[in-house]
């Protein structure tokens, strides 16, 4: 079974996350199969726009890490699976065409990550949308370091980033990180509408607006340090004690080494 199902609906490429029996939790094969989608997309000029959505009860529930719990893996695994999590953070936020994530049940850390790459969040007013990494002992990629206190404010996004609380699509409209919290009902059709204006407008005008709104200074490094900082973290004690308590269902104990 393909880990992500595309679709070219006229001028739409729908992008479908589909482990629903894990929650569309993200793995090598997740990342790479929607990084190839992706590309796809900037590569074909009848792609006007690209919706982002979930299969089963969830958008997206973040890094599989159960899948990190069963082995170990070298350094070197783990930095390359880092990097596709970049690269499709940076492929969204570059993409020369409007992103919109349509963002049902959950988006949960790398799904966060990927929701708020989109140019445009369309979230179920009772969905759930945290950053928990500093809960579990990991840390935040996708150009979230940057990009979040420029949604959000600094405030917020040190709630939303330290705290590592759940927040409701609802309580994320009034931060202003989301475009439209509308009923689970209405979801799709919010979407819809948004999509029939955006491929009604001029693609070239979209595509440099798109860049100098989302890369004024040109941050090539953004996601290199991220990536730096995460995988430094991931050798530490403490992450494997987050992820060992994640599988283990119980709290974690963090000595801050």
């Amino acid at each position: 079974m393909s880990e992500v199902l595309t679709t070219l609906d006229g001028q739409v490429l729908r992008i479908v996350f589909n482990r629903p029996e894990r929650m569309n939790a993200v793995n090598e094969a997740l990342y790479q199969q929607t990084l190839d989608a992706l590309t796809l997309a900037d590569e074909n000029p009848d792609v006007r726009c690209v919706v982002l959505s979930g299969n089963g009860r969830a958008f997206c529930a973040g890094a599989d890490l159960k899948a990190h719990k069963s082995g170990e893996r070298t350094r070197e695994q783990r930095e390359a699976y880092i990097m596709l999590g970049q690269g499709v953070c940076e492929k969204i936020q570059r993409l020369k065409r409007p992103v919109i994530a349509e963002v049902h049940g959950y988006a949960i850390g790398g799904g966060a990550e990927i929701a708020t790459s989109a140019d445009f969040l369309v979230m179920a007013e009772d969905a759930q949308m945290s950053f928990p990494e500093v809960s579990i002992g990991t840390y935040i990629g996708g150009g979230v370091s940057e990009r979040l206190p420029r949604l959000v404010g600094l405030r917020n996004a040190t709630r939303l980033l330290l705290q590592g609380n759940r927040f409701t699509g609802k309580e994320c409209l009034d931060m202003g990180l989301v475009n439209f919290a509308p009923a689970l009902d209405d979801l799709k059709a919010t979407t819809q509408k948004l999509v029939d204006i955006l491929v009604k407008n001029a693609p070239l005008p979209m595509a440099r607006l798109k860049g100098a709104i989302n890369f004024p200074d040109a941050p090539e490094r953004l996601f290199r340090q991220e990536a730096d900082d995460l995988l430094q973290i991931m050798e530490s004690r403490d992450w494997a004690e987050g992820v060992t308590a994640f599988a283990e269902r119980r709290a974690p104990v963090f000595e801050g080494k």
